[in-house]
C-alpha cells in the first residue's frame, strides 16, 4: 500500500507542477501538496512499512524523484511567499509554521544565546530559520544561499520584517568561517560532505540537517560513516520531517 500511495503522491506532484508553470500558477494547490508531503513522512504506519520496501530498486527510485519534485516546489513555494510579504498580501504555508516551532527547539537543544554569531547555509528566499532565531534571541545571523533571486527576496523579507541583525552572503568561502560559534546546514542542501570537509578545521557547533529513510522523500540523506573527525550527537525526532546531527570537533 505505501508503495501505490507513493505512485500516487508523484503523480499529483508532478501534474501539480505543470499547473503552477504552464498555466495558472496554482501555488495552493503545491502548498497543500508539500504539507501532505510532511504527513505522509512522519505517519507512523508508513514509517513501518518503509522498512519492508528500502531495499526495493523501483521504490527507491520513486523517493529520489519525488524529493527532486518537492524540493525544487518548495523553492518556488518559498519565493512566492516572499513576494507576498513584501507586497504587504497575507501568507500562510503551515510547513513554515512547524519549521518555526522546530527552530526553538533547535535553540534549546544546541544552547544558543544572544551573544552567538551564527551561520546559516542553504537558506533560501524565506529563511525561517534565521528569522526565528532572530525574533528568539536576537542573535547575529549571517545567510547563505547560491541562488541570486533567493538572497535578494530574503534581504528585502528582513527589511520588510524590521530584522536587521541577519547578513546575507553568496560565497561561504569569501568569510571568516571561525568568527561563528554555531554553523546550521539546511537539510535541503546536497553535498553536506564537501561543505563538512571545508569545516573540518573550524571549531563551532556544527548542526547538520538531513533525512535518511523515509525522511528522503523531503531532505538529502547522510551516510554517519562517512562523516569523521567528529564527536556525534543525533537529535531524532519521528513527528517532524528531517533529523539534526549535532558536530563537534574531535579534539583527540
Amino acid at each position: 500500500m505505501l508503495f501505490f500511495n507513493l505512485k500516487v503522491l508523484k503523480f499529483k506532484l508532478e501534474e501539480a507542477m505543470k499547473l503552477y508553470l504552464n498555466e495558472n500558477k496554482n501555488l495552493e494547490l503545491l502548498k497543500l501538496l508539500i504539507d501532505e508531503i510532511s504527513c505522509f513522512i512522519t505517519n507512523k504506519k508508513n514509517q513501518v512499512e518503509y522498512f519492508n520496501l528500502k531495499d526495493n530498486l523501483e521504490f527507491r527510485k520513486y523517493v529520489v524523484s519525488i524529493r527532486e519534485i518537492s524540493t525544487k516546489a518548495l523553492g518556488m513555494i518559498e519565493k512566492e511567499e516572499a513576494q507576498k510579504i513584501i507586497s504587504n498580501e497575507k501568507s500562510e504555508f503551515s510547513y513554515g509554521e512547524e519549521l518555526e516551532l522546530a527552530v526553538k527547539q533547535e535553540i534549546y537543544d544546541y544552547d544558543m544565546k544572544k551573544e552567538n554569531n551564527i551561520l546559516f547555509i542553504g537558506s533560501g528566499a524565506m529563511p525561517i530559520t534565521a528569522f526565528t532565531i532572530s525574533k528568539e534571541i536576537g542573535a547575529k545571523i549571517t545567510c547563505i544561499d547560491i541562488d541570486d533571486e533567493a538572497l535578494n527576496l530574503s534581504r528585502k523579507v528582513a527589511k520588510k520584517l524590521g530584522i536587521y541583525n541577519i547578513e546575507f552572503e553568496k560565497n561561504l568561502f569569501n568569510l571568516d568561517l571561525n568568527e561563528y560559534s554555531h554553523i546550521i546546514i539546511a537539510s535541503l542542501v546536497p553535498l553536506k560532505c564537501k561543505i563538512l570537509e571545508e569545516l573540518r578545521d573550524v571549531d563551532a557547533k556544527i548542526i547538520l540537517r538531513y533525512g535518511n529513510d523515509l525522511k528522503e522523500l523531503f531532505n538529502y540523506p547522510i551516510c554517519q560513516k562517512e562523516i569523521k573527525k567528529y564527536e556525534k550527537t543525533l537529535i531524532r525526532d519521528r513527528n517532524f520531517i528531517y533529523d539534526s546531527l549535532l558536530l563537534e570537533r574531535d579534539e583527540i
